[in-house]
């Protein structure tokens, strides 16, 4: 809002004389309703029809804004004693013959209402008889088939607020045209209609020389604020003037100081991120994209969005159009368990709601929905904007944050996701795709169109892939996502592929289930997590040593006994499901005691070593499954680690059979009860998330599902 005062304007002084050329600027005479018409262009019943089953851009948002604020234009018109003049389009004849030639040879317009079939209006916007004035027209300009300006003169008018449609068509004529004819114009924008937004957007362009261009909420303040009495009240509207008022001495003599300084060259500032996110809108429409789902994931891993409409962000109109669309209920990032929207956490409620701010890093268009793009987002406080301690992505960046700047160190991640294929049988049932083993070449080739098409979508996302095989259990695949050490896209990237495959299976026909366990016959599918880090500004691996006996960094060691010593109560954020339990232990190539080994299948953290240089390079983690949050479980095994890394812990020795590990939790119950004695953790939380987390993870732990109808249920034959 400009902070200076418009000069009061002599009661028989028209506005013209007030203005200094080369000086004024049409933003410097705001609306005064003793001077001003409210033109409503077009707006009836024939042109104006909205469909609300079409997507177009005109019934979907033209329209339908337009008719809005139209309507509330009218009543503060109607309440101010403004006058409103409509001019719509009507034949003097009923045959049409005295229509334009430019109608005559534009199809339906040749074909307008007549006398005998008189124009309609809309509910709400229509004249009132004997008070407003009605011009039917034949062509596009008003000003060229009406007397519009031989009333305007009448009635003193000498400011213009126009509206209606279309905007770059018949409305732009009439303000081109009102210029011309020496009237102060001022279009509103929101209340204008085009048949698309570029049309708008081209009307807009062609006017904004000849007219001021507000919004309703604009034109509304400035209506309501003039005091037509004491007019040296008046606030100039928010747009900025361009010059200055006239100012006189007693003498008479124009004492205004109208030079202007120019910014000199090093001192030019641009917002560089200003208008970014309108073209990076614009460029989505253009590939044909409708929809944009911004998407959380909840703490118990599920994934929960809101599609908002592109066209809609577009039309907001403010600098960043993307931020702040939506909102969800603050129960639903940490209170609600995976089966049933009832609260379970005692410290949560509906009555908070969290606001999602998008990360534009992590925009995809969806290969699988093309009109969709999905964009993983933060909670925030709707009122503070701070960041909500209920957010895990937030909370995964904060703990990357803490490795920068606490350690010096950034970490390294690579994710093998694990899943089964199934397909309906003879029977009806879903059942595996085939009765493969590990690595066998079968699953390979029966399923060669699925997994090419898995490949190409995940390429067209930018979302690497290093391997894929088939696993130990029937109809099971592994997809192998390349080490990186973007850890946060790393994790999008695994809930961005999960999502892919889920529906590439679907739409061949076949269901991709990511359970821990479906079967006690044969392997479950875990979420095999691998980890090393590097000083922060080397490109080396800060891993490895092979100085040492274990090829692995005195720093390394540490990372990994912080992990030992917390592994227990890790294992609540990795195997968080009962089902999670039914996969590991001896024998199943997880481990079940608190171990490490280099190249040991059967530990639960395995130091892998790099097939050419021979060297330690990062250390696996085996005791994760796709149920977990994947930016939970990383935060809180990146801060294990940290701890370790910090308090410089040293490695207890590597696994043996000569001494005994201590055994890790059995079961969801047990490792909840780990976690809340480790103090540690319980911080990395934070009160409002822990109290929450073991509260709904409690209830699902004395609430399980047998593992046939949990299987059922993930196959839909429930």
């Amino acid at each position: 809002m400009a902070s200076s005062q418009q000069k009061a304007f002599p009661v028989g002084e028209t506005l013209q004389s007030q203005v200094t050329p080369g000086v004024s600027s049409r933003y410097d005479f705001p609306l005064r309703p003793a001077k001003m018409a409210l033109l409503i262009i077009d707006i009836q019943d024939e042109l104006t029809k909205v469909d609300p089953t079409s997507e177009k851009y005109k019934h979907s948002i033209a329209f339908p804004r337009m008719i809005h604020n139209t309507e509330r234009l009218l009543i503060s018109a109607r309440s101010g004693k403004i006058q409103v003049i409509f001019t719509y389009l009507q034949a003097l004849t009923d045959d049409c013959r005295d229509v334009s030639l430019d109608y005559k040879l534009s199809g339906d317009l040749s074909n307008l209402p007549g006398p005998s079939n008189p124009a309609k209006f809309l509910p709400g916007i229509t004249p009132i008889a004997g008070e407003e004035i009605c011009l039917p027209k034949t062509s596009c300009s008003v000003f060229q088939s009406t007397k519009l300006e031989y009333i305007l003169r009448n009635l003193q008018v000498e400011q213009l607020l126009v509206i209606g449609q279309l905007t770059d068509q018949c409305v732009e004529s009439a303000v081109r045209d009102a210029a011309d004819l020496g009237f102060f114009v001022t279009v509103v924008d929101d209340a204008c209609a085009a048949n698309s937004a570029d049309c708008h957007e081209k009307g807009l362009h062609g006017m904004k020389g000849f007219c001021r261009i507000l919004e309703t909420d604009q034109v509304l303040q400035e209506i309501s604020s003039y005091d037509e009495v004491n007019s040296a009240e008046q606030i100039i509207p928010s747009l900025p003037a361009a010059g200055h008022v006239k100012q006189k001495s007693a003498s008479g003599v124009d004492n205004t100081d109208h030079s202007i300084t120019i910014p000199k060259p090093s001192q030019h500032f641009r917002d560089k991120d200003k208008g970014c996110e309108t073209a990076l809108l614009r460029s989505l429409r253009t590939a044909g994209v409708k929809f944009i789902r911004y998407t959380i994931v909840d703490a118990y891993n599920t994934i929960r969005c809101k599609a908002v409409p592109l066209n809609y962000l577009i039309e907001r109109r403010v600098s960043r159009p993307m931020t702040s669309p939506t909102s969800i209920a603050e129960v639903c990032f940490a209170g609600l368990p995976t089966t049933i929207d009832v609260p379970k956490a005692p410290n949560l409620t509906a009555s908070n709601v969290l606001t999602l701010e998008p990360d534009l890093s992590s925009l995809h268009i969806l290969p699988y929905a093309p009109k969709t793009a999905m964009v993983m987002c933060t909670a925030h406080d709707q009122l503070t904007q701070e960041l909500s301690p209920l957010c895990t992505r937030g909370l995964l960046e904060r703990v990357l944050q803490a490795a920068r700047e606490e350690i010096g160190i950034e970490f390294c991640v690579g994710a093998e996701i694990e899943f089964m294929l199934h397909r309906l049988n003879k029977d009806g049932l879903m059942k595996p795709v085939d009765a493969s083993t590990f690595a066998n070449s079968t699953t390979l080739n029966d399923q060669e169109d699925f997994i090419s098409s898995v490949y190409d979508q995940l390429r067209q996302q930018d979302i690497s892939v290093e391997l894929i095989h088939a696993e130990s259990a029937p109809g099971q695949l592994e997809v192998v996502l390349s080490y990186s050490d973007n850890v946060l896209q790393i994790a999008d990237n695994v809930l961005f592929a999960q999502e892919t495959i889920r529906n590439i299976a679907t739409h061949q026909g076949m269901k991709a289930v990511f359970l821990p366990k479906t079967s006690m016959l044969s392997a479950g599918n875990g979420l095999h997590l691998h980890f090393s880090f590097k000083d922060i500004g080397s490109p080396q691996n800060a891993f490895s040593d092979s100085s040492r006996t274990t090829g692995i960094s005195c720093k390394g060691e540490s990372f990994i006994e912080g992990l030992l010593d917390h592994l227990s109560s890790l294992l609540s954020f990795s195997l968080p499901t009962v089902n999670s339990y039914r996969r590991v232990g001896a024998g199943c190539w997880t481990g079940s005691s608190a171990d490490w080994s280099i190249e040991d299948k059967e530990v639960p953290l395995r130091v892998c070593v790099d097939l050419n240089t021979r060297k330690a390079t990062n250390v696996e983690y085996k005791l994760a499954d796709a149920t977990a949050n994947i930016y939970l479980e990383l935060a809180m095994i990146l801060s294990a680690g940290m701890e370790g890394l910090k308090s410089g812990k040293e490695l207890r020795p590597m696994a043996s059979t000569d001494a005994a590990a201590a055994p890790l939790p059995q079961s969801l119950q047990e490792s909840l009860e780990c976690l809340k004695l480790d103090n540690f953790l319980l911080s990395v939380l934070g009160p409002e998330l822990s109290t929450a987390y073991i509260a709904v993870r409690e209830y699902e732990a004395t609430n399980e599902s047998s593992l046939e109808k949990e299987v059922l249920s993930a196959l839909g034959n429930a």
